[in-house]
């Protein structure tokens, strides 16, 4: 199950990942999507901070940036006076983790901006720019702002981002006309930890048998980034320990798949779950909460020494039974696992899951789209079928060139 981590979806009583494994009579495994778990984490972060305090849902913040927009000069020979990312202002000590964050950042974005699209390109694009000052091959062009509403979340990266870079020329406007002398400050804040830190785990959270460990790296970076700002330390810390989706013991041996994880670390990973392999299969996980069908128990700490072997439990063979995976490569040599049949027919099982629900949320925009053009529910699921065949069949209608008559 791919699902967004509301109470809605979530809960261990009645709620609707219960309610379907009741409906099926078998336990599924929970797949929290990973895009919206990263949301959830910036709105703990960005609320921390107080940036906007207004309950609108407009941020009064980003709508005067796009107000104004015109009036910065977004062209290639002004980028001279771009406010870049500075390290300076942090601690010596802080040094070593800010470049080693900043070298990461840097690599994965100047690989993943050559084949991202819209939003996610842009990010990857202006993350290049703040830290290092280029965007690949080429320099980034300034888009002007779209949609803004506080539930589009990457809008907000993207503008914080922008209105960093332009940080000098908008010092040069009014007083308030785009911030106001505390949000300078606080915008900075956010844009650090978004760039630093976040911005890598964003650009590869899709990958799910990579999720057990980047979840655990961004973990241990959030704790470390008390060296730059303790708050935003403690408020990303509290917020991501409620959404360990790929850190429970039925969720680590992913990791075993994963090419990020050093042969040590699966090694050890291995030989863990050889240790609490149980006596029988086990077609059941036995540490979630309520039913057997409730949620899955997240761990109850992880400390900056933990690592994805301390993770794993009795439940982490459930993931071998559901996904009917043959786990006889694990007493082989990590090294000899690329060409073990087993290993490499397990791949395409694992495959299958899906770590974002991407895929529900655009079902839901085609539902609110025609939902008043049907007349009853059987019409309305008849207009859903119709609009879905006609997309398939005529993908790019968009960029469809007009023919002339």
């Amino acid at each position: 199950m791919a699902f967004d981590t509301t109470a809605s979806n979530t809960g261990h009583v009645t709620a609707a990942c219960v309610a379907i494994q009741m409906r099926l009579g078998r336990d599924l495994l929970w797949s929290g999507c990973r895009h919206h778990i990263g949301e959830v984490i910036l709105t703990h972060v960005f609320e921390s901070l107080e940036i906007e305090v207004s309950k609108s849902p407009d941020m009064t913040l980003f709508t005067r940036f796009r107000k104004n927009f015109e009036r910065l000069e977004t062209h290639r020979s002004a980028t001279e006076r771009l406010s870049r990312f500075d390290d300076t202002e942090f601690d010596e000590n802080a040094k070593p983790f800010v470049d080693k964050c900043r070298e990461h950042v840097l690599q994965i974005a100047g690989s993943e901006s050559s084949f991202r699209r819209d939003d996610y390109k842009e990010f990857a694009e202006l993350c290049l720019v703040f830290l290092d000052g280029e965007a690949g091959e080429h320099k980034v062009t300034f888009k002007r702002p779209g949609a803004l509403h506080k539930a589009r979340w990457m809008a907000k990266l993207i503008y914080s981002i922008k209105i960093c870079l332009f940080e000098q020329q908008i010092a040069d406007f009014p007083r308030s006309t785009i911030t106001t002398q505390q949000q300078v400050t606080k915008v900075r804040d956010f844009v650090n930890f978004v760039t630093l830190v976040y911005s890598s785990w964003w650009m590869t959270c899709s990958s799910v048998i990579d999720a057990p460990w980047n979840d655990l790296k961004l973990f241990h970076s959030f704790l470390q980034y008390k060296l730059l700002n303790a708050d935003i330390s403690a408020t990303a810390v509290r917020a991501f320990t409620r959404h360990l989706w790929y850190l429970t013991a039925e969720m680590v041996p992913l990791a075993l798949w994963s090419k990020n994880v050093p042969d040590t670390d699966r090694r050890a990973l291995a030989d863990r779950l050889l240790a609490v392999k149980p006596a029988a299969d086990l077609k059941s996980p036995q540490d979630r909460y309520g039913s057997g069908f409730g949620k899955p128990k997240f761990p109850e700490s992880i400390t900056a020494t933990t690592t994805l072997t301390d993770l794993v439990g009795s439940d982490s063979w459930y993931i071998f039974d559901i996904l009917q995976l043959d786990s006889t490569f694990l007493n082989k040599d990590v090294s000899d696992w690329a060409s073990s049949d087993e290993y490499l027919a397990a791949i395409t099982n694992i495959e299958s899951l899906n770590a974002i629900n991407d895929g529900a949320e655009r079902g839901v925009k085609l539902s609110s789209d025609f939902l008043s053009a049907s007349k009853s529910e059987g019409h309305y699921q008849d207009v859903l079928q119709v609009v879905e065949q006609d997309r398939h069949r005529q993908p790019n209608l968009r960029k469809c060139k007009p023919t002339s008559e």
